[in-house]
């Protein structure tokens, strides 16, 4: 067995926004030893009164270990602490854990950068709330080499204890977790906007509670139901067509317009309508929306 797939507790954290302070939190009540560095020395203050070790710089946090968790807010952040710090220098024989949401260009440039400069590279999305981290409802998406996996795995189940290897191809997580974004994204702000419109027509958020949570409770079969349909390519077998939802829909921004609540979301989602029916698509079941996202032959 190499030394880079030895059972690893020792781990540095850049980065202690509420995510790399909850990753460093996590390690530590793991038993793990670890280096934490942020810009704000009161970020760092605190993981030291739990047990961290502070570093002066993202330079010391680099060379006490050889694996190095990266969360910040975006990829900008990064590079510009790679530039200020001349870090290039520092990255031989180092495996960074990046998990700073990024584009599919940026987390390509990564890892290209990192392994051109001797280092090695786990790319990554957290996908739970930092309260989360360490428990079974942990939720983490990985990719890279085989052999990086397998040396950060000890780490990596402290975060998440089933975490979802999703190959080699470095820009994974950051496409599944942007595609569960949407999914969860709009559904929130969907619920927002519903109360928005409910609350203007003078219905109590505890009734739009009760039934919200009523009708919800038919989401996660229909979405499995959905998600099978395409992959079957089963769209026509309909449970409710495109052109009734469509006229929901409609009506949905009728009452909305009528209101006065802003029509932003309902806009878009007429839109998508539109464009499904304008595709002949009106009489196939909800899952064929899918071919209004499919990129066009």
């Amino acid at each position: 067995m190499s030394d880079h797939t030895k059972l690893n507790k020792t781990v540095s954290v850049i980065g202690l926004g509420s995510m790399g302070s909850g990753i460093a939190h996590t390690f530590l009540d793991a038993g793990c030893q670890v280096s934490v560095w942020n810009r704000s020395r009161e970020k760092i203050d605190s993981l030291v009164s739990s047990g961290a070790s502070a570093c002066n710089g993202p330079e010391d946090a680099i060379k006490a270990n050889t694996h190095v968790v990266v969360c910040l807010t975006d990829y900008s952040a990064w590079k510009k602490i790679i530039e200020e710090h001349d870090l290039q220098g520092h990255f031989e024989g180092t495996c960074i854990i990046q998990l700073t949401t990024g584009t599919i260009e940026e987390v390509q440039w990564h890892s290209s950068f990192i392994e051109e400069h001797g280092g090695r590279v786990a790319d990554g999305a957290v996908m739970c709330y930092p309260r989360d981290l360490g428990t079974d409802a942990g939720s983490l998406l990985m990719a890279g080499p085989p052999n990086v996996l397998q040396e950060c795995d000890p780490l990596l189940r402290v975060l998440a204890p089933t975490w979802t290897n999703l190959g080699e191809d470095i820009k994974k997580p950051t496409i599944l977790s942007r595609a569960l974004m949407v999914d969860v994204g709009l559904s929130l702000i969907g619920t927002v906007n519903g109360v928005a419109i409910a609350r203007e027509g003078g219905i109590s958020l505890d009734a739009f509670l009760q039934h919200t949570n009523n009708v919800g409770a038919i989401l996660p079969a229909e979405k499995a139901r959905l998600i099978e349909a395409i992959r079957n390519g089963d769209t026509e077998k309909t449970q409710a067509s495109i052109n009734s939802w469509g006229e929901g829909q409609k009506a949905v921004h009728s009452v909305a317009k009528s209101l006065g609540t802003n029509l932003v979301l309902q806009n878009a989602v007429q839109t998508v309508f539109e464009e499904a029916e304008q595709m002949g698509l009106g009489k196939q079941d909800l899952s064929a929306l899918f071919n209004v996202f499919t990129p066009a032959q």
